[in-house]
């Protein structure tokens, strides 16, 4: 009796084993063909569009934790200080000063918020324990 509850067990584990193993393995594939296509899509537009990024700062609204890339690969990221017609101010976090940056010399202004990220990545884990169970 003894040899049979082992066997068991060992069957209980393999089979345990092997789905992590296919999910492990299609989560990774899902990961190389993200990496692969999303560079293609994430491309930051070298043509600004004022419009747009007025928009966006708009929508953040002043005092909001900005990151902003420029024409001439400048990166910055800082505070939205100010909101005005043709530019906006970012009070920068690396140093105490403060930069008015022209709405037609940004290529990207984002939120660097990494919270959806960290919900995807617990989402992840949580799915992951409840199939090694």
């Amino acid at each position: 009796m003894m040899g049979f509850h082992t066997s068991r067990s060992v069957e209980a584990v393999s089979r345990r084993w092997m789905v992590f193993r296919s999910v492990a393995t299609a989560f990774l594939a899902a990961a190389t063909v993200g990496a692969l296509t999303v560079p293609s899509f994430a491309k930051v537009p070298q043509n600004p569009d004022p419009s747009a990024v007025k928009a966006q700062v708009t929508k953040f609204g002043v005092g909001k934790e900005v990151k902003v890339k420029l024409v001439g690969g400048e990166k910055l990221s800082g505070h939205v200080q100010s909101i005005a017609a043709d530019s906006f101010t970012v009070k920068l976090d690396k140093s105490a000063g403060e930069k008015q940056i022209p709405y037609d010399q940004v290529l990207m202004v984002k939120d660097p918020n990494p919270l959806t990220w960290m919900l995807i990545g617990a989402a992840i884990v949580i799915v992951i324990i409840i199939v090694v169970r």
